[in-house]
């Protein structure tokens, strides 16, 4: 029999003062809850702390540099008490901006760029210039270090692969191309190699040297790093397209890689001419001032022969792009 509800019966149902009944499970899940959301929340705080930290710490490499451009002025300014060598300091902070620079942007490869330079640099020091004051032909000296080096610095940053196979063969190319341009029209125009006051000076220290054969070694080093640019970048380009569509023919390949060539030569022949014109400017503003007819300018030796190196390199340079071209579309299609 229902009981009647309250209202029609005026007797209030009895209330239980007895505690709640213990539900394991129900407890368990509600401490679960819990701890779930504080681990959340911990995981968004630690997770937005990552955040600021990674977002910050791009910058941080650049703080490491500025404070040990800091630390070298402080170190100069109580160690340094000769006054030529205090003057240029500067010089040794312009040199760590430079490694910087490469190792903070570069990475892994500018730590190989770094290598290589300082391979260059040693060969330049230690090989080249001995053995021309020694009486070798500067020419082939040259050609063998300027050789030594492309290969050296190719595969250091490139690896032993076939896009640096074809780079080294095509830049080698470029390089020769250049010293024998050089040399052939150096000849012809009888250009002696004494254009300038040191050469005039180390006549008086070596009888040994050959002049006209040091003023080719030098256009054959002037124009090895612009053309080792041209042929790393031809080669990697046709690489890169040939990667994304494996069955290019070699026609269609060579194609693409002369058109990537004819839109650095631009750039890179200005860049070696601005290069001889910027080392020259001060010559040309006293021709200018003097109003010097165009004839005797060029009849000039050491004018002549800044335009024979001028344009030697980018001959060199130029050629360098079909060379690679031919290389590069070669070793692509030939499958290992």
């Amino acid at each position: 029999m229902a009981h009647p509800p309250e209202s029609m019966t005026g007797v209030r149902p009895a209330v239980s003062l007895a505690p709640p009944k213990y539900d394991p499970e129900r407890t368990t899940s509600r401490v679960h809850k819990n701890d779930m959301g504080k681990a959340n929340l911990f995981s968004q705080r630690t997770l937005f702390k990552m955040r600021l930290i990674l977002r910050h710490q791009r910058y941080l490499p650049w703080v490491v540099l500025a404070a040990v451009l800091l630390a070298i002025h402080v170190v100069a300014a109580h160690l340094v008490t000769d006054k030529l060598l205090q003057d240029k300091v500067p010089l040794l902070y312009l040199t760590v901006v430079f490694l910087g620079g490469l190792i903070i942007i570069g990475g892994v490869k500018g730590l190989k760029a770094i290598f290589t330079l300082v391979f260059t640099i040693w060969a330049v020091i230690k090989v080249l210039l001995p053995m021309i004051l020694k009486g070798y032909d500067p020419v082939l000296v040259s050609v063998g270090i300027c050789g030594v080096v492309i290969v050296v610095t190719l595969l250091v940053i490139s690896g032993v692969n076939k896009k640096t196979l074809a780079a080294i063969a095509g830049t080698l190319g470029g390089v020769i191309i250049a010293g024998f341009s050089a040399l052939l029209i150096g000849y012809m125009a009888n250009l002696t190699g004494l254009g300038n006051e040191e050469s005039i000076h180390l006549i008086l220290y070596s009888r040994n040297i050959d002049f006209r054969g040091l003023l080719f070694a030098g256009i054959i080093i002037g124009a090895l790093g612009a053309v080792m640019d041209v042929g790393m970048s031809v080669a990697s380009s046709m690489y890169e397209i040939q990667s994304a569509n494996p069955e290019i023919g070699q026609k269609a390949l060579i194609t693409a890689g002369m058109n990537v060539g004819r839109d650095i030569m631009g750039t890179m022949s200005n860049t070696l001419i601005l290069a001889y014109v910027g080392s020259s400017l001060n010559l040309l503003l006293l021709f200018s001032t003097y109003d010097t007819p165009f004839n005797e300018i060029i009849g000039r030796d050491n004018m002549a022969a800044e335009v024979v190196r001028a344009l030697a390199g980018s001959v060199g340079l130029i050629f360098t792009i079909p060379l690679t071209a031919l290389a590069a579309s070669r070793f692509a299609k030939n499958k290992p």
